[in-house]
């Protein structure tokens, strides 16, 4: 499969062939601009593969419905976008007839349930525009809490735990391998911590996948993942001097 932006001379991916069976967790790596964001785009549809096919379940996703398949996948993207809301209605949004208790359900499960409880209004809490009144890790979970109450198939992470301490980022993660068990997640991160237990590893470079394989297999392998864990090792070591 391929993609190439209009404007562009050069595809942006180029001889991806990847297949994730279904409750795996796939984490997508690798340096800035290497088409980490452009290949996850491509599932609900933000953009169309230029060469090749996307299939779900072996039906080509331009042949689903667009109203089916995005309400099966759940993003949390780069830039969170909050409403000037109640974090209750920005959370259930897009699921507007969700229960109380499954807000507080995806809430619980994003880690975003211990901040509210702190808040003046807990859930009926309101929120300034764009979210303006919540820290950066605050935002993130409200985001990821707001995909999960949907329920979906597909959940993909798109560098969505950038802005969140080591320890509830595990804490989210270790929630989500239950709460997605036999569904599909795909994660974007530059954070090794964040994608060491996935099932499956997946390195691009320059719009092309450079490797694949679990975390132990990668290091061993000793090229650009194993690179990017030794860097982030040393810049940890030298955080506690």
């Amino acid at each position: 499969m391929t993609f190439t932006h209009k404007s562009a001379q050069s595809p942006t991916l180029r001889g991806i062939n990847l297949k994730i069976d279904r409750g795996m967790t796939v984490a997508v790596v690798g340096h800035v601009g290497s088409g980490k964001t452009t290949l996850v785009n491509l599932i609900p549809r933000l953009y169309d593969a230029t060469g090749g096919e996307v299939l779900i379940d072996g039906v080509n996703v331009k042949h689903i419905p667009l109203d089916v398949l995005r309400s099966n996948i759940g993003v949390v993207p780069q830039e969170t976008f909050l409403f000037s809301d109640s974090i209750h209605e920005n959370i259930a949004y897009g699921a507007e007839e969700a229960a109380e208790r499954e807000v507080e359900h995806a809430a619980e499960l994003s880690q975003i349930a211990n901040d509210v409880v702190e808040f003046p209004g807990r859930f009926q809490t309101m929120i300034g525009e764009r979210g303006i009144t919540l820290s950066g890790g605050q935002k993130q979970r409200t985001s990821i809490a707001r995909a999960l109450i949907r329920e979906p198939k597909i959940l993909i992470l798109d560098d969505a735990l950038s802005s969140v301490d080591t320890y509830t980022e595990e804490e989210i993660l270790r929630r989500l391998r239950v709460f997605m068990k036999d569904r599909t997640s795909i994660i974007i991160s530059h954070r090794i911590s964040t994608v060491k237990e996935a099932d499956l590893i997946v390195v691009l470079d320059n719009g092309s996948i450079a490797e694949r394989g679990t975390h132990e297999e990668l290091v061993t392998q000793g090229g650009i993942y194993a690179d990017l864990y030794y860097k982030q090792l040393l810049e940890e070591e030298l955080e506690q001097l």
